[in-house]
């Protein structure tokens, strides 16, 4: 039994790795093409866009892997059925649980790491990716002067080139207008002829101009008076700093209250603290609705001099007659500016509320789907199996195609029930585990006919149906 043990899982490991690798490799170059114009035009280096790549992969295993499990389960099963060794097993008298039974620890045991990856590996991958592709998206794009536009990159300056030879380096007839000083293109210089390129270090721009000339507008004394400076070169060398073209390194500490870079202990602290903020916004509200007002009152103990105590008004005509008429109008006056400050504060306390009950049903969702993924992948291999002996099919084909089938039924359940939770159609728990509990369902009937040696996804077997239907409708008329 035990060599029948290691031969299922031996025959399993093979078609597993290459079809996670392969749907992750999918994956990863799905979410690159998602990600390529952030690169384009940044200068970035090789080693950059692989740091990003490969922090922006870890993230994308939990996609890969249910599908890799499903897929590698239909194709194991599929060719144990296809060479008539599962009906062997089955004929010495193992069933297909007692049969799988290993291959289901090994399965669980892979759950498990999954979520051990989701709750500690992914959330630090994340973070690092987050940090990185804001450093990139808020890195200047390279230096790239182009003939015939006007390149405004450089902070405070515009250069326009009118044609540059073969050798990306010559120029003709540059314009470098200059604004730092914030009233307009006071600064010209213009030149016929010139070099332009960076420093070994990547941190200068620089422009080697002949036969030119440079201008500068005087800040006029007086409304009459304009005063020019015109100087003619045969050489001007200018230098631009390129340091902030450079990658800027932001402290992760900026993105550590994202939900997604948070391990399961750091979202569970964060539900606490939003759950305590509820009750004390809640109580705050209770406050504000007190039916009674404040009516002064002497009192002659000896700690206090003054109190106030809660008075009730049922009949407002009486609350009416107690106010003298020299003060009715300031009374009124004072009553309306209350009340229209208890309702700014009821507004404000009514949206603060609401943001606090979004972010728990987020928090709570994030905390299920930690489990459910690992659910998922044990319920899929269970499906796997069932269908891997009913169609009996091995190779490539059938096998990547139920696989893909199923896979975009499961994803999109989760899809609409994680939606519907946060939408607070259902309750959050509902939402996100009722595409466990359809899976498990289908797992159960599948296996059940797998046992039974049911010919459930059998050509022939339908042909019949068919037949009998047609037979039963000609005697019916």
């Amino acid at each position: 039994m035990k060599a029948l043990h290691k031969f299922l899982i031996k025959s399993f490991i093979p078609p597993f790795l290459g079809a996670f690798m392969v749907t992750w490799f999918i994956f990863v170059m799905q979410f690159m093409w998602v990600w390529i114009d952030e690169f384009i035009g940044k200068g970035l280096d090789v080693l950059t866009i692989m740091q990003f790549l490969g922090l922006l992969s870890t993230t994308l295993v939990p996609i890969a892997l249910p599908l890799g499990i499903l897929f590698a389960a239909i194709m194991t099963y599929g060719n144990l059925g296809e060479t008539s060794e599962l009906t062997a097993v089955k004929s010495a008298g193992i069933s297909m649980a007692k049969f799988s039974k290993p291959l289901l620890v090994f399965i669980i045991m892979i759950s498990v790491g999954s979520f051990a990856f989701n709750n500690y590996v992914i959330p630090r991958a994340q973070l690092k990716a987050t940090r990185l592709l804001y450093d990139i998206q808020n890195k200047k794009p390279v230096v790239a002067i182009k003939a015939g536009t006007f390149y405004k990159d450089i902070p405070n300056h515009t250069i326009y080139i009118s044609k540059k030879d073969a050798d990306d380096k010559t120029v003709h007839d540059i314009k470098i207008y200059d604004h730092t000083s914030g009233r307009g293109n006071d600064k010209v210089i213009i030149a016929k002829k010139g070099k332009i390129y960076v420093s070994d270090d990547k941190r200068y721009l620089i422009f080697e101009l002949e036969d030119g000339w440079r201008y500068e507008e005087k800040t006029p004394k007086n409304i009459d008076e304009h005063e020019q400076i015109r100087l003619g070169f045969k050489y001007w060398k200018k230098v631009f700093d390129l340091s902030d073209f450079k990658m800027p390194k932001t402290d992760e500490n900026y993105f550590k209250n994202m939900r997604d870079v948070m391990t399961f202990e750091q979202i569970s602290e964060q539900i606490d603290t939003t759950k305590m903020n509820i009750a004390r916004l809640s109580n705050s509200t209770k406050e504000l609705f007190y039916p009674a007002i404040y009516v002064a009152r002497n009192d002659t103990s000896k700690n206090t001099k003054n109190k106030f105590a809660k008075t009730s008004i049922n009949n407002k005509d009486s609350f009416y007659k107690r106010i003298p008429d020299s003060l009715f109008g300031r009374v009124l006056t004072s009553a309306e500016v209350s009340a229209r400050s208890i309702k700014s504060m009821l507004e404000v306390n009514k949206q603060n509320i609401k943001i606090h009950y979004i972010n728990l049903t987020e928090h709570s969702i994030a905390i299920h789907k930690r489990f459910t993924l690992p659910t998922a992948c044990i319920l899929l291999f269970i499906i796997g199996a069932a269908l891997g002996s009913i169609i009996r099919k091995g190779g490539l084909g059938m096998p990547f195609i139920i696989a893909i089938t199923f896979f975009i039924i499961y994803y999109f359940m989760n899809t609409i029930g994680e939606n519907i939770a946060k939408e607070n159609v259902v309750s959050v728990p509902l939402g996100m585990w009722f595409p466990s509990v359809i899976l498990a369902m289908i797992g159960i009937f599948l296996t059940i006919k797998a046992n039974n040696d049911s010919p459930l996804m059998s050509k022939e077997s339908y042909v019949k149906m068919i037949e009998k239907l047609r037979t039963f409708l000609k005697i019916k008329k």
